[in-house]
């Protein structure tokens, strides 16, 4: 699967691109900063409740109070990140929702060791319109092992941004 890139998003809501494109800037460039309370201030902290799940936990992390702990632990033990989101697909739904997969390259520096961890995450998130930008409901994240040419490698710059 050799120069794999993204399909074409079709979005049936004018800016629905331009929102997303941003929303995956923001969060980038939030990780590099490590500011990790404006990560949390991405997301839905009301209603619909916000869940996370992710590789690392045995199971999904659900609501305000348990993503907070989410937030609070990863602020705690981060030295250096690099995150690049690549919108793979988008949809809008019913109801002021949409959704998206995102092809999330990574590396992090934990406190106490110099040694990154990098690799791949494809993401989905179901968002929710809130004014005029969409908030983040639900995140599923899983790592992923590519190969052929489309590997995970290090992320690049943060200003290297690769979303349509």
């Amino acid at each position: 699967m050799s120069g794999l890139t993204p399909p074409e998003a079709e979005p049936a809501q004018p800016g629905l691109i331009a929102g997303l494109t941003a929303l995956i800037r923001e969060y980038d460039q939030r990780w590099l900063a490590l500011d990790i309370a404006g990560v949390a201030g991405l997301w839905e902290r009301e209603t619909p409740q916000p869940i996370y799940i992710g590789d690392e936990y045995p199971t999904p992390l659900i609501g305000a109070e348990a993503l907070d702990r989410h937030w609070g632990r990863l602020a705690g033990r981060l030295t250096r990140a690099l995150v690049f989101s690549q919108l793979w697909s988008a949809e809008v739904l019913a109801g002021g929702f949409a959704r998206c997969v995102l092809l999330s390259r990574w590396s992090f520096t934990g406190a106490g060791s110099d040694i990154a961890h990098s690799g791949a995450s494809w993401i989905t998130w179901l968002l929710r319109l809130r004014g005029n930008r969409y908030l983040i409901v639900h995140h599923m994240e899983s790592q992923v092992y590519l190969g052929d040419g489309f590997g995970p490698g290090d992320p690049p710059g943060p200003d290297a941004h690769a979303v349509p």
